[in-house]
């Protein structure tokens, strides 16, 4: 693809690590690194940084995306009007991801069904659910949120858990028979993930509303009613003669 125009922003401000990349079809740039509490101060410099390191200007921008959550308040409060101020201003094409689909996507090339979550405080996780559906994957409706030691509940079948969780947490979980549990590594959400994802509908020529994207928040013991929808398969995995 030529430069100009054609280069995908990918933000992630949903948790104090805050993440980035630049995509044309393959990724050119990512950059992580902890906010904290400083989203404010630190997302735009650090954008202009990531284009800089990638011998990028803003210029070269085509469309942006950013994760809606579930996460911090203020975290998606930045990262979403950021974003919605970049799609403005350089007239391009806005799209959310949700970031529980982010952390799924690479996980479906192992045709097992996931449930993919994060920390959402005061030993809770917000989750979700995805399983095959056909060709598809297909996200449940529904995000609901329950105490970190519940994670596991109601699994009927071998299910990889997707997001990273606290070390205790993860020693408990790792033995129960139900569950696959990736390395570490493959379970923090990398931003390359969310702008595959984000490059997928652009290419299909679909954005998102600036005015009425909004981050999604779930609170202690609730459920958040979201349009299910269907994921591309992250890569097939064959066996036997082709």
């Amino acid at each position: 693809m030529g430069r100009s125009g054609q280069l995908l922003l990918a933000l992630e401000t949903s948790g104090e690590q805050v993440a980035m990349a630049l995509y044309d079809g393959s990724v050119i740039g990512e950059l992580l690194y902890d906010a904290g509490r400083e989203h404010t101060a630190t997302v735009l410099p650090r954008i202009r940084e990531l284009l800089a390191d990638n011998r990028r200007s803003i210029r070269d921008v085509g469309a942006v995306a950013v994760t809606t959550g579930p996460g911090s308040f203020n975290g998606l409060r930045v990262g979403m009007s950021i974003a919605k101020a970049l799609s403005y201003a350089l007239d391009v094409p806005l799209l959310g991801v949700l970031t529980l689909d982010a952390l799924a996507y690479p996980h479906t090339a192992l045709g097992r069904p996931i449930r993919a979550f994060v920390v959402a405080g005061r030993g809770r996780v917000v989750y979700a659910d995805y399983r095959r559906q056909g060709v598809a994957w297909v996200r449940d409706s529904s995000l609901r949120s329950v105490r970190i030691e519940e994670l596991a509940e109601g699994l009927m079948s071998q299910t990889v858990l997707a997001g990273a969780l606290p070390g205790e947490h993860e020693q408990l979980l790792r033995g129960r028979p139900a569950i696959i549990l990736p390395p570490p590594s493959l379970r923090q959400l990398r931003p390359a993930w969310i702008a595959e994802l984000a490059f997928h509908r652009w290419r299909a020529g679909e954005a998102d509303p600036v005015a009425a994207l909004e981050p999604i928040y779930v609170h202690g013991g609730g459920a958040e009613i979201v349009p299910p929808v269907q994921l591309p398969v992250s890569y097939e995995v064959r066996s036997g003669q082709e």
